[in-house]
């Protein structure tokens, strides 16, 4: 039985002892931290993410019933000996499949206690962050149709910003009840902690 724990222990003790000097700091990276995202990465020291936003499913569904369409298409092709007609039907499927998935993958939108943000990209990356406290205004525009399906588009206007506007999101009044929820939450700290540095 100690034969079996031996290579546990040689490779445990190194580790703890690593762990113990600090070879390890905030700044490595762990094969968990691979998964997390922009936002989670971007928290600050007390900051927390109170709300994540989502995009309407029936993106995804668009998504993918047109890649099985161009699929489909394909195939009958190519039953009638027109494989190559079909090849270029699934590309172009494939194609439109990529362009409607990947800014959904690419994209996130969070409130945090302190930030609203939105961040979109890859590898050409852009965000934009608003601080709660410099927020104005939290406008939803939601159509007949946005209603039946839930989904929506909401608008932060804030004080000496640019207005940031989002794009159609699932949820779109949850999503506006979490900011304007960290609004009220953020102030009230903010101006604690001017008072308590104002005392001191």
């Amino acid at each position: 039985m100690t034969g079996r724990r031996e290579p546990f222990d040689v490779v445990s003790r190194p580790l703890g002892n690593a762990l113990a000097s600090g070879a390890f700091t905030r700044g490595a990276v762990f094969p968990s931290d691979a998964h997390m995202s922009y936002i989670e990465h971007s928290l600050g020291k007390n900051e927390a993410l109170r709300y994540r936003a989502r995009f309407p499913a029936l993106y995804h569904v668009g998504a993918a019933a047109i890649l099985a369409a161009g699929l489909a298409t394909a195939f009958l092709l190519a039953v009638y000996e027109l494989g190559w007609i079909g090849l270029v039907a699934a590309a172009i499927a494939a194609v439109a499949f990529l362009a409607i998935e990947l800014p959904l993958l690419t994209t996130e939108i969070g409130v945090t206690s302190q930030r609203l943000i939105y961040k979109r990209g890859w590898i050409w990356r852009t965000t934009n962050e608003l601080q709660l406290r410099a927020i104005e205004q939290v406008t939803l525009d939601q159509s007949l149709l946005g209603r039946l399906l839930n989904y929506g588009r909401v608008s932060v206007h804030g004080t000496g910003v640019d207005d940031i506007a989002l794009p159609a999101l699932a949820e779109p009044v949850a999503l506006q009840r979490a900011i304007q929820e960290a609004i009220g939450a953020a102030v009230p700290a903010a101006a604690s902690a001017s008072n308590d540095h104002a005392a001191a």
